[in-house]
């Protein structure tokens, strides 16, 4: 999962698009990078680490021109280097070409050993390389229609900006797996991974970028060209469970309405529960538990101070990382959880271990009985399409097949899963196109 972002047409575009990437900063922690056009030639800055720590006020004004993308990363799909830092760069015979990628292209690897044989030359192991060299092989006369070309020849989940001496190119894939918004300030476009990026900087959000579509901007003006027909639109459900920041809209609803009110069909589910307090694991797991006590008439308490200096857990490249990162961040509120019978909601239940040391320092801390909530189906299958649950052994589901057997191994006193037909039926509000794979076990696509 990565956040990418545009600006098209304005002289602040270096500047607009950091804020946008800050405001994305949550969809990837690894690295970030920005690239822009300087008296007609590229010019780009990529750094592992955070939005704010690598863009100082001289390395802004160093790419600052009329357009540019943004790109911040969190691996899937190549390893956490600074050679995969996107926007990834590329002279070919089109002209100099940035590129910024969200998603994950299934049949990268296949299309990959092809390109080598054929000649190519890789500078990076990320997946999204792959596109520029099959762009380079194309015959068509420019870029626009050398894109459209190649694009369908990838299968998985991308949103693509591509970004040229006089032009910002945006697509989306035919599954629509990935958001893709499109916002206007002014004269200027934007697009956005998320629309709370859109908002940051004062944009009007526009609409998203259909399945299978690419909009082109040139001069101020904006077209769009469909490149491929729409298949069975699957939007990524987990985008509303756990990734999206709450302000952000997706199906007409903004993420922290659409939690609320998984919280309150939840308490709905359970049958039989005995909790003093209900409360949610910081921060995507708060909106949750506010519905949850809404409809159950338990009161609200936090449990945990988070440390929001400290990363997502989730999203950390290796489980090390992922465990400290969980331990730093959450500390417990002792005389709030001294005694209490809790229910705890958090989005998901992945790999466990993070869920078992939630619950161990629940009770370390005096608490009587710790009840564990999710708000999401039980994950059963990994995810190729951008999110970070490649090995199908690693998911707690797939290891314990009874849902007891996961209570013993997080150390709950109970555990309650949400229904699948129940999360599609909040998040889609009235749109039931979701790719809900990691669920279910039905794969869009496959390679």
């Amino acid at each position: 999962m990565c956040g990418i972002f545009a600006v098209a047409n304005n002289r602040e575009s270096a500047r607009l698009s950091y804020l946008g990437l800050f405001a994305l900063q949550h969809r990837g922690q690894e690295s970030a990078g920005i690239a822009g056009v300087k008296k007609g030639r590229l010019v780009y800055y990529n750094s592992m680490g955070l939005v704010n720590d690598i863009f100082t006020p001289e390395i802004l004004s160093s790419i600052s021109s009329e357009s540019a993308i943004g790109h911040v990363r969190y691996s899937t799909a190549g390893s956490s280097s600074v050679n995969n830092a996107q926007p990834l760069y590329f002279n070919c015979k089109y002209g100099e070409i940035a590129v910024a990628h969200n998603g994950n292209i299934v049949n990268a690897q296949k299309l990959r050993r092809e390109l080598v044989e054929d000649g190519a030359i890789f500078q990076s192991d990320t997946d999204s390389e792959v596109i520029i060299h099959l762009i380079s092989r194309s015959h068509q006369k420019n870029l626009d229609k050398a894109i459209a070309e190649k694009l369908p020849l990838l299968k998985g989940a991308y949103s693509f900006l591509f970004l040229t001496k006089d032009k910002i190119i945006a697509a989306r894939d035919p599954h629509g797996f990935r958001p893709l918004v499109v916002g206007k300030l002014g004269d200027s476009w934007v697009f956005s991974s998320e629309t709370c990026a859109l908002e940051v900087i004062g944009a009007k959000i526009e609409f998203e970028i259909e399945p299978g579509e690419m909009a082109i901007v040139n001069s101020g003006k904006i077209k769009f060209t469909q490149f491929a027909k729409p298949t069975k639109i699957s939007r990524c459900i987990f985008e509303q469970v756990y990734f999206a920041r709450p302000d952000s809209v997706i199906c007409g609803q903004t993420v922290q309405k659409a939690r609320y009110e998984i919280g309150r069909i939840l308490a709905k589910e359970i049958e039989r529960f005995d909790a003093d307090i209900v409360s949610g694991v910081p921060d995507s797991g708060t909106a949750y538990a506010l519905g949850f006590s809404a409809a159950s008439g338990i009161v609200y308490q936090p449990v945990f101070m988070r440390n929001h200096y400290a990363g997502r857990s989730f999203i950390q490249p290796d489980q090390k990382m992922r465990e400290f990162t969980a331990h730093l961040k959450l500390a417990p509120i002792k005389d709030v959880i001294m005694g209490k019978k809790i229910l705890l909601i958090d989005d998901s239940l992945v790999r466990g271990t993070t869920s078992k040391k939630i619950v161990r320092s629940l009770k370390d801390a005096g608490a009587k009985k710790v009840i564990m909530a999710i708000a999401s189906p039980a994950i059963i299958s990994p995810c190729f399409y951008g999110i970070d649950t490649p090995k199908k052994e690693e998911l707690i589901a797939v290891r314990f097949k009874k849902i007891d057997e996961i209570r013993k191994f997080i150390g709950a006193d109970g555990l309650f899963y949400l229904s699948l037909e129940s999360l599609i039926k909040v998040c889609g509000n009235a749109d039931r196109n979701f790719c809900s794979a990691c669920f279910d076990g039905k794969y869009p696509e496959r390679d």
